[in-house]
């Protein structure tokens, strides 16, 4: 895992994936510049961006133009991307001597691979890389041309011979991966642990500013069935009603929220604490202020390979007859 020297690059989108790099910056390159690149849509779901470049997290941190780049054929696609790239004043792209994507569907990798640049890959979400088609699929729901182009070029499988590395939890996946690039095993819920306990602190306060108090024994995770199509709103809070009125029926809860699940909670689970401010999942152990809840309960949630060492898991996908559609 080379640390490599001069300035590196960041890409990610998601919560999860913004953690996998400001984690691996911290470990593998504290020392050299580094610049991320976000999705401009971001900005709602965490207004605080900007305290990433501010308070140290990276050297710069700029918005990437998604919502100005068109679905279409994908030499549109190329060239609207590269002329998104100049608009950001960046270095030329090979001037970094690292190039790391997280969220490599995306349309910034275009660009990436257009000019011939080798990169390093972060899987999207823990165990995903096992599972290429659906994760297209998934995409697909609502945006078959983007999932085309990027299923296409091998940025679900990681399979592009471009893609130098690959950076994913290996406890997560479900079957051996064999890709043209170097694989490393790479641990959220490790690599939180080594970090040094006011570094951690810091990382945390980012996402919350403060650690909460509850009386909760479970934990409940929501998905972003509808916002993926996959349900519709009615059908995911009857999927959840079906918990408050079942197996969760009486025991203290607290309710966190996907950062990208848009329903409210409160009507489905009356007295439970719900938590809607988002922040990636695997940050629970450091969350709360005191005791803890024991358990942490989801439908299929990638977060929870990386919970484990922290909380007793209940994976409400694995259960007979599960009625949520599989992630």
């Amino acid at each position: 895992m080379n640390r490599g020297s001069g300035k590196v690059l960041y890409h990610a989108v998601s919560s999860y994936q913004l953690l996998e790099v400001l984690l691996h910056r911290r470990l593998f390159h504290p020392e050299e510049e580094a610049t991320l690149l976000l999705p401009d849509f971001i900005v709602e779901k965490y207004p605080q961006w900007p305290r990433l470049q501010h308070r140290g997290f990276f050297d710069e941190v700029k918005l990437f133009p998604y919502l100005h780049i068109p679905h279409g054929e994908e030499a549109q696609v190329v060239a609207a991307t590269q002329e998104a790239c100049c608009s950001l004043e960046l270095p030329p792209l090979e001037a970094f001597s690292k190039i790391y994507i997280a969220g490599a569907h995306f349309y910034f990798s275009l660009a990436v691979l257009d000019q011939g640049l080798p990169f390093s890959l972060f899987e999207d979400a823990a165990g995903a890389l096992s599972h290429p088609q659906r994760e297209a699929v998934i995409l697909g729901e609502k945006f078959p041309q983007h999932a085309a182009i990027a299923l296409k070029h091998g940025l679900f499988s990681g399979e592009n011979p471009l893609i130098r590395e690959v950076f994913c939890c290996g406890e997560a996946q479900t079957r051996p991966l064999s890709l043209p690039g170097q694989v490393w095993d790479f641990s959220v819920e490790r690599a939180l642990r080594v970090l040094p306990r006011g570094e951690r602190g810091r990382l945390c306060r980012f996402f919350l500013p403060r650690p909460v108090r509850t009386k909760a024994q479970v934990v409940l995770l929501t998905q972003q069935f509808s916002n993926l199509g996959m349900l519709g709103e009615e059908q995911q809070r009857a999927l959840y009603r079906s918990l408050a009125e079942g197996p969760l029926k009486g025991v203290p809860l607290l309710v966190k929220k996907h950062p990208d699940d848009p329903l409210d909670y409160q009507e489905v689970f009356p007295g439970a604490q719900i938590v809607s401010t988002p922040f990636p999942a695997e940050l629970l152990p450091y969350f709360f202020r005191g005791r803890r809840p024991r358990q942490v309960w989801a439908f299929g949630s990638t977060a929870l390979a990386n919970l484990g060492e922290s909380f007793q898991i209940v994976d409400l996908s694995r259960a007979d007859g599960c009625p949520a559609p599989v992630m």
